[in-house]
């Protein structure tokens, strides 16, 4: 099985070259769910080739996979829980950028307790955080209680939550944005202001001390931001690309936010203002 499409030349021959395989259990995972969209069923071993690990851990990341419910293990390797990838999500590379969103999203999956609300815009940092929250193993449902309650602004986050029976997902009305997912228009919004979070995690396009939290639509804009409007904690999600750039549309100063959690390295500027607006900063 050939999981990376490597060059090959005339004769059909595999070119060398430098492979650069994710090590790290976070890594590991993103790459092999990446894998798992796309071609349905891995085995042991061809996993273990690409990353270039044991087929012993390997093993183990499956038992952990299909424990978290994201795939189900067969003889000799795993299948897709076809609801799980029955939407099409953004590609995930296995690269610093994706690296950095895992460690992202395992901070702030950490912030999260059993029983709560929580809130999700759409992006990639807010879907990784989702996927490693709603997984967590002491989310139980004691005495019919859900532990925890998902409200979803973005339906590929959505399909990441309602695979957990201990998880209550709530999803809001509206138009479904090609390319994000998110939720728009005056049915999410009117759903949305009759509820209420205790935490909203914001993903965003770009992060600027002066522009604040911005994405590219102004109606995904809109809906994020009457559910940090509705949230006692908003937590902010980015890594060292999003610093100083500026999409077209603001979803919120910094200051609004109650917390930071930021791969990469920080600017003495951002720091700066994070300590003035008594934003906290969670470094990863």
């Amino acid at each position: 099985m050939n999981l990376r499409n490597p060059r090959t030349d005339e004769k059909g021959a595999v070119v060398p070259g430098v492979r650069t395989a994710p090590k790290d259990r976070s890594a590991r995972w993103d790459h092999v769910l990446t894998l798992l969209a796309s071609t349905k069923r891995l085995s042991v071993a061809d996993v273990a080739r690409e990353l270039e690990v044991s087929e012993s851990t390997v093993r183990r990341d499956f038992m952990e996979m299909e424990r978290a419910q994201l795939a189900r293990r067969t003889h000799g390797g795993i299948v897709a829980v076809d609801v799980a990838y029955s939407l099409a999500t953004v590609p995930r590379r296995a690269d610093e950028d994706s690296a950095q969103r895992e460690r992202v999203a395992e901070r702030a999956a950490t912030m999260v307790e059993p029983g709560q609300i929580i809130g999700f815009n759409g992006g990639r940092s807010t879907t990784a955080t989702a996927r490693r929250t709603v997984a967590r193993p002491d989310l139980d449902v004691r005495d019919g209680v859900p532990g925890l309650t998902v409200v979803c602004a973005a339906l590929n986050i959505a399909t990441e939550a309602v695979l957990r029976p201990s998880v209550r997902t709530v999803v809001l009305g509206g138009v479904a944005e090609p390319y994000s997912f998110e939720l728009t228009g005056p049915l999410a919004t009117a759903t949305m202001r009759d509820l209420w979070l205790d935490t909203m995690f914001v993903g965003t396009v770009g992060l600027d001390v002066h522009a604040g939290l911005t994405c590219n639509s102004d109606a995904e804009a809109g809906v994020t931001r009457i559910m940090i409007g509705h949230s006692r904690r908003v937590v902010g999600l980015a890594t060292a690309d999003k610093i100083g750039h500026r999409a077209l549309a603001g979803i919120c100063p910094v200051s609004v936010l109650t917390d930071l959690v930021m791969a990469g390295p920080v600017p003495d500027a951002l720091r700066a203002h994070l300590e003035e607006t008594s934003v906290r900063l969670h470094e990863v």
